[in-house]
């Protein structure tokens, strides 16, 4: 009997001590959305006051990167084809999925002005203490790098995740087949799902 609780006190202290653990570590991973949010941010403003030109003239009273959240892999090729005036881009290698879109075409933009891609160099070395990986990637689920082939050049297709893994969502304007400039938000709001991975529950974290 007094092994019995012995090891029934061991078991709830352990638990206890789980439960302790992964609360600090969510809190860790949630400091480190915030302060690359706080990057992201800087980036964004920066690309605004840099006020990049997109080539296709339906783009040009937008401030900030294309929102490109939910697009499948041919309408984000179209529309980064058509917004940086290549003759043609590709998205090859793994597994594309549509919830990467919006990440990679804020990640795509951000990089084409000088200013903005120094800011995404410091999201590379947010990670100092090693506690997480990195918080850029272009690998899908599986691990297979995906790669953009924009003209006759092949370039990682990059995007930003959160400490959990999960793909950043970035939201400029409700309604991407209304490119109304007039409708789009004062500034973007990018979204993490947060502990669970799901967005629109009462754990996400947004940036603004």
């Amino acid at each position: 009997m007094e092994m019995l609780i012995v090891v029934g006190i061991i078991a709830i202290l352990a638990a206890m001590v789980i439960s302790l653990a992964a609360r600090i570590d969510n809190q860790g991973k949630e400091q480190l959305v915030g302060n690359t949010f706080a990057l992201l941010n800087a980036a964004l403003g920066e690309f605004r006051d840099y006020g990049y030109s997109y080539k296709d003239s339906k783009y040009s009273d937008f401030d900030f990167p294309l929102d490109c959240d939910g697009f499948r892999t041919n309408e984000l090729e179209d529309t980064l084809r058509d917004a940086s005036g290549a003759s043609s881009v590709s998205i090859r290698g793994g597994n594309h999925n549509r919830y990467y879109s919006g990440s990679e075409a804020l990640y795509f933009f951000l990089s084409k002005v000088p200013e903005s891609r120094r800011t995404l160099d410091k999201i590379h070395r947010s990670d100092k203490q090693k506690t997480v990986g990195s918080l850029i990637t272009n690998e899908d689920s599986s691990g297979v790098g995906l790669v953009i082939r924009i003209d006759d050049a092949n370039y990682p297709l990059l995007r930003i995740i959160d400490p959990w893994g999960r793909t950043l969502r970035y939201d400029y304007y409700d309604d991407p087949n209304n490119l109304d400039p007039d409708e789009a938000r004062t500034f973007p709001v990018i979204t993490s799902a947060g502990p669970d991975g799901i967005f629109g529950t009462d754990d996400d974290i947004k940036s603004r």
